[in-house]
């Protein structure tokens, strides 16, 4: 009987630990493509809308740990930015003496980043 247990346990931990790739979070460095905007005017109905026209990118590139720089036409007032931890980046513009907390989600494939906002407003990115 003591096998059993042993087999199964072994089996679960076995089990548990093969999870996919797309599990895993993303890297924030990459080109990202901008797909999607939301701007919520206060009343919480704000929905994300497709983005349309000549697209827009965002390149996220690595300038030391957890530092780097914003260049692209998607969010051209970005410069540079330190994440924080898993969903707060630190983010310095031209509109701004001081940096912001951007709060940010990021996976294999899509970026979204939340800048402080009165209203909701964000922005999604798919990786190119």
């Amino acid at each position: 009987m003591r096998k059993i247990l042993l087999l199964l346990a072994l089996v679960g931990i076995i089990n548990g630990s093969c999870k996919k790739s797309d599990d895993r979070p993303g890297e924030v460095y990459g080109e990202w493509k901008l797909t999607e905007t939301l701007a919520d005017i206060g009343n919480g109905q704000g929905k994300y809308k497709k983005v349309t026209g000549e697209a827009k990118y965002l390149k996220v590139e690595r300038s030391g740990d957890q530092v780097g720089r914003f260049t692209g036409n998607a969010m051209p007032n970005l410069l540079s930015f330190k994440i924080l931890d898993s969903v707060r980046m630190e983010v310095y513009s031209s509109n701004y003496q001081m940096p912001a907390i951007f709060r940010y989600q990021v996976s294999a494939k899509s970026l979204e980043l939340n800048p402080p906002c009165i209203e909701g407003c964000g922005y999604r990115f798919v990786r190119k």
